[in-house]
């Protein structure tokens, strides 16, 4: 069967599966607000997957991310932050498309320190604050090799780094500050998901999902000052492996709490797994038939955050998982494989 075939093939199915999901209903759906937020510190500019560096390899996964087939409209604001603050590049309010959006990210370069607790705080704050009394989805999409190094001392989530690991974070830490903005709104007041103080209504919540780029070692010598990495990470002389610990193990610990999605890259990382194409659900690199029938295996159940066949993230494979699929079939294959 040609490749125009299996498109008007699966586009028959796509629209059966819509039917019977009762996907043309009346009923208004709620808007996701989704906050990119990409670090472009200078460390980014290291190697990540051979080929790419750890920025390449972010705006790659933005750009699959932005090409799946949300359940509802997306409302996008896109941030990146380096030096000591964030810097909005687009918020809510200027109303991007999804188009606009990916040419933001893929015009970014690296470059400074990482103010890593400021700017997630600071982005959290901006979505809660863009239509507070409606309850919308609140997505954070942050993408980081991590090591907060430069927020201020003023800034509501600015501490010390945890001695302890997630969960049980020191009281006052910049971790422990930044997990109960996710999760309460409120830098210093702990308590479950999902439970926001008012004006916010009840039900909303905060999904953080995190891409997070690192290496087994930071290379603090001369070859990396030249590469980028910012000053403050090589003045403190840590070496990688306990610090990039406690981020993964606090990055997956804030992902799982808000039903998000942790993924960790390293050099090591197969590059299909890596930067994974939107409707690739084996993560072999190519969107075809087996892809197709993933999908159709898992069709109408709720699955866990992470789950390579929910491509939008919103916790359910469905018909619009199927139509990524779709949308994107034959990308990534060779002739013989499609």
């Amino acid at each position: 069967m040609s490749i125009a075939s299996q498109r008007r093939f699966l586009s028959r199915t796509a629209v059966a599966l819509a039917c019977a999901g009762g996907l043309y209903s009346s009923a208004a759906m709620a808007d996701e607000h989704v906050l990119i937020l990409l670090d472009v510190t200078g460390s980014m500019s290291l190697t990540s997957v051979p080929g790419k560096t750890r920025l390449q390899v972010a705006k790659d996964n933005i750009n699959n991310f932005l090409d799946t087939v949300a359940p509802t409209t997306r409302k996008y604001a896109f941030w990146k932050f380096s030096g000591t603050a964030a810097t909005p590049v687009y918020n809510f309010s200027d109303n991007k498309t999804a188009a606009e959006i990916k040419a933001a990210v893929n015009a970014a370069v690296a470059g400074g320190n990482t103010p890593l607790a400021h700017s997630v705080c600071a982005g959290i704050d901006h979505l809660l604050a863009f239509l507070p009394t409606q309850l919308h989805t609140k997505r954070v999409y942050l993408a980081t090799d991590g090591e907060e190094n430069t927020t201020p001392t003023t800034d509501q989530c600015y501490g010390p780094y945890s001695v302890n690991a997630y969960p049980n974070l020191d009281s006052g830490s910049w971790q422990w500050k930044v997990r109960n903005k996710a999760c309460t709104g409120l830098a210093n007041e702990p308590g479950p998901c999902g439970v926001l103080p008012p004006p916010y209504p009840a039900g909303l919540t905060m999904i953080v999902d995190i891409d997070h780029l690192f290496t087994d070692t930071v290379p603090f010598d001369n070859a990396a000052r030249s590469e980028g990495v910012e000053d403050g990470e090589l003045d403190t002389g840590l070496t990688a492996t306990a610090s990039l610990n406690a981020d993964a193990s606090f990055f997956q610990g804030v992902s799982q709490e808000t039903k998000g999605r942790y993924v960790a890259i390293t050099p090591s990382t197969p590059p299909a797994q890596a930067t994974p194409l939107p409707g690739d659900a084996n993560l072999d690199g190519c969107v075809n038939v087996t892809d197709r029938s993933l999908v159709l295996s898992l069709y109408g159940k709720t699955v866990q955050a992470g789950t390579p066949s929910d491509f939008n993230r919103n916790l359910v494979v469905d018909s619009y998982d199927y139509q990524t699929v779709l949308n994107n079939y034959g990308r990534g294959c060779t002739a013989t494989v499609k």
